[in-house]
């Protein structure tokens, strides 16, 4: 289990105009929800995109301090709101992790190794689920589940029920849910074929050409 530490501070003054004075104080607005109450807070806007970089691709846990000394908690990110044009974080909200007590998180699914039918089988392999929701306590918590691949041949499946979890994580949705397949590549579509006489009749325009005579063509002499 990875543990970032991530100090913060109380935001006192709420509302779209102070949120807005924050961001440009090079503040993110941010608010945790869990067992001790929900909290409004003020996040380093250098110092959070240093610990999102840390935790990209990774579940990971959150060591959340608070500036003035009162406090910490554990958490998890829970949803980041961005600006749609820049990509700015605007707002995050974070998700209480109590120690010792069973929580809920999604870990991403790492797929490792070449499966035997790519290699030998012309098989294309496609990954359906990137992320799957488990049970846990926070000690136990993995950066992510490994899937190696390597012996999938054509047709193979593999559903969340077939991955081997680490000890002390359960799973927490439909095992039948498919993570991988093996499948045959799909054939390309032939170009569509003329129907019957088509090709053989001539256009519109074609066909009054070839039934009027060539402008220069000379009437047969007469019988004499």
């Amino acid at each position: 289990m990875k543990q970032i530490k991530l100090s913060v501070s109380n935001r006192e003054k709420l509302g779209g105009n102070n949120a807005k004075r924050y961001r440009k104080a090079n503040k993110i607005p941010a608010v945790i929800y869990g067992e001790s109450g929900e909290k409004n807070l003020l996040l380093d806007a250098k110092e959070f995109s240093i610990a999102a970089r840390q935790i990209s691709g990774i579940a990971a846990l959150l060591d959340i301090s608070f500036d003035d000394g009162t406090e910490s908690r554990y958490a998890m990110v829970k949803s980041v709101e961005r600006n749609p044009i820049t990509d700015a974080v605007l707002h995050v909200d974070f998700i209480e992790v109590v120690r010792g007590k069973p929580m809920a998180a999604e870990v991403p699914i790492h797929v490792t190794g070449e499966a035997f039918g790519v290699k030998n089988e012309n098989a294309v392999l496609e990954q359906h689920l990137h992320e799957m929701k488990i049970k846990c306590r926070p000690r136990d918590l993995p950066e992510f589940i490994e899937v190696d691949v390597s012996d999938m041949h054509l047709g193979d499946i593999l559903t969340l029920a077939d991955l081997k979890l680490p000890e002390g994580v359960t799973l927490d949705m439909d095992g039948d849910r498919t993570v991988v397949t093996c499948d045959a590549p799909m054939a390309e579509e032939a170009p569509a074929e003329p129907a019957e006489g088509d090709a053989a009749a001539p256009a519109e325009g074609d066909a009054a050409k070839s039934a009027a005579p060539a402008a220069d063509a000379k009437p047969a002499d007469a019988k004499k």
